[in-house]
């Protein structure tokens, strides 16, 4: 089976690559990669669907999308033309339809619940890095639009100062590529970067000594999934929302609402901008720490710290 380069592809890319390919490679039964077609492609996503309990959406999107990159890369020049043609074009499956339930943004008594947990966690000697993620990470999440696992990845030294803004160095993204976002007062009011200064030097959210050598999922990601679950566990959530991802969705609305120009929403949450000229602009830290000043305050009751 052919392989990608490692340094073409993000971390999380790849990741999310090993789980299909270990699928593909099981149904093919080390067939010679050349013979294979688009009906063994298609056999393969049905096999996934019907016998693995994968969604056509997930195999669409993920699976599908894994296969087609490998096998174009092994059919051009960069991959010795391996292979005459990519047997995975035009290979979908038929995915349901699917009626929203509800916005995925959070309502305003879910804001209040989320963020009024959040600031109960108490320091925990036991595991002080679950319960810092526990009360800093959904607050950071509602202030910034960031993914969870690119807040659960800061490490102290992500945290600093840049002029006269404290911002936090977003480096482990979806994307593969860091952004810079500067921290909304409130964060500051609620102690924020106290609690860095405090921090010993490493990961602010997640205890490498605690995590398992042998496990397949990153520590910062590990502990973004176990943020989603206390939530849900604490809070009397809609299951149609995100516990996490929510917060995305209700950042770029209330930023928008707010008056907060598109450009600008774009840089804060990392969202790939919508034209050629547009990717000329790099908006500065400081046009992003005022337009974070304009973003409305959470009206929470705050447990006392």
């Amino acid at each position: 089976m052919p392989t990608i380069s490692a340094d073409k592809r993000a971390a999380n890319t790849i990741k999310r690559y090993r789980g299909s390919f270990r699928s593909f490679a099981a149904f093919a039964r080390k067939r010679d990669v050349r013979t294979l077609t688009g009906d063994d492609v298609f056999a393969w996503a049905e096999h996934r669907r019907d016998v693995e309990g994968v969604s056509a959406r997930a195999i669409n999107k993920n699976d599908l999308v894994a296969a087609s990159s490998v096998f174009r890369w092994a059919s051009g020049r960069s991959g010795g033309q391996l292979l005459s043609g990519n047997p995975v074009t035009g290979t979908t499956l038929d995915e349901p339809r699917i009626v929203a339930q509800r916005e995925r943004t959070f309502r305003g008594h879910e804001i209040a619940a989320i963020l009024s947990a959040a600031s109960a966690v108490k320091h925990d000697d036991r595991n002080p890095s679950r319960s810092a993620a526990r009360r800093w990470c959904p607050g950071l999440a509602a202030y910034s639009g960031a993914r969870i696992t690119e807040l659960t990845n800061l490490e102290k030294r992500d945290i600093r100062i840049e002029g006269a803004f404290p911002v936090m160095d977003l480096r482990v993204t979806k994307t593969g590529e860091p952004r810079t976002v500067p921290l909304h007062p409130h964060l500051l009011e609620q102690g924020f970067m106290a609690f860095v200064e405090a921090s010993a030097t490493g990961p602010l959210f997640y205890d490498p000594k605690r995590h398992r050598k042998a496990s397949r999922t990153p520590p910062g990601e590990l502990q973004g999934h176990k943020v989603g679950k206390w939530i849900r566990e604490t809070v009397n959530l809609d299951p149609c929302v995100s516990p996490n991802h929510g917060w995305r969705h209700t950042w770029k609305t209330r930023a928008l609402s707010a008056g907060i120009e598109e450009r600008l929403r774009d840089a804060i949450t990392g969202h790939r901008v919508a034209s050629v000229g547009r990717r000329y602009e790099t908006p500065t830290v400081s046009m992003l720490a005022r337009c974070l000043q304009s973003f409305p305050m959470y009206v929470v009751t705050y447990a006392a710290n």
